[in-house]
């Protein structure tokens, strides 16, 4: 379900310009000070519930959205600070919403195209984005790092740098969605929305046992190996 409502990001706090160095980004015409409003949109909820996690301390308001739709309807209203846009959505491409924004005036002054598939980090750059995040993050300060041009604080305050936490009920989420969209027969653009799904997921986790489930997809076709293995995964979580 799409939550288009703030969430208010923990600690206020913010810092003074003068003391940040910005990477040259040439949309981004000054820092925001007291905590602006980043727009994420990303089907994942695992996905989104790490970057929930990695914005604390930051003093703005996270929106999500986890269509296009949703998205369109949110830019509509408002332009925000910054958009993180994954590429790979339920009623389509993230590349098509990054061309709209870049169109945009104003424009958002940070867009951050975020894919578990690397190689599409030209695309994401021609469609508009000035910048692409490759899933699974590194870690925490690299996130971080490529907000800094907006949000100073980040420039200023180091963490302890370690991998983006991953939430049990958020993966546990993910899991059952895959699931639900292997099930009966799908239209060719949905199946491979569910297996372009299934393998953000497993290279999220670094599980190489989900992932080749989903490159055997591809050979032959047959999704029950693959529903065995998300199964497995499921029975593996703690219970909560």
């Amino acid at each position: 379900m799409d939550r288009p409502g703030p969430e208010d990001l923990m600690n206020t706090d913010h810092a003074s310009p003068s003391a940040v160095r910005y990477p040259p980004l040439g949309t981004v015409a000054r820092p925001i000070l007291r905590g602006g409003t980043l727009l994420l949109v990303e089907d994942s909820r695992l996905s989104c519930e790490s970057i929930r996690l990695m914005l604390r301390g930051l003093g703005g308001r996270l929106r999500r959205a986890e269509t296009l739709q949703t998205a369109r309807r949110h830019l509509a209203l408002y332009t925000p600070d910054a958009v993180l846009v994954d590429l790979g959505l339920p009623d389509g491409s993230g590349l098509d919403l990054i061309a709209q924004i870049d169109r945009k005036t104003p424009r958002v002054p940070l867009v951050l195209a975020i894919s578990g598939q690397p190689e599409l980090e030209a695309q994401a750059l021609n469609a508009g984005a000035d910048r692409f995040l490759a899933k699974p993050f590194a870690s925490v300060q690299a996130f971080r790092r490529q907000l800094a041009p907006i949000f100073p604080r980040f420039a200023q305050e180091g963490c302890a740098d370690h991998a983006p936490p991953h939430d049990a009920g958020a993966l546990r989420d993910d899991l059952y969605q895959a699931l639900d969209l292997l099930q009966g027969n799908r239209p060719p653009d949905q199946r491979a929305y569910a297996l372009q799904f299934v393998t953000t997921l497993a290279r999220n986790l670094s599980d190489t046992g989900l992932l080749h489930a989903v490159q055997q997809v591809g050979r032959d076709g047959d999704v029950a190996s693959l529903a065995i293995a998300l199964r497995n995964r499921l029975r593996a979580l703690p219970l909560v």
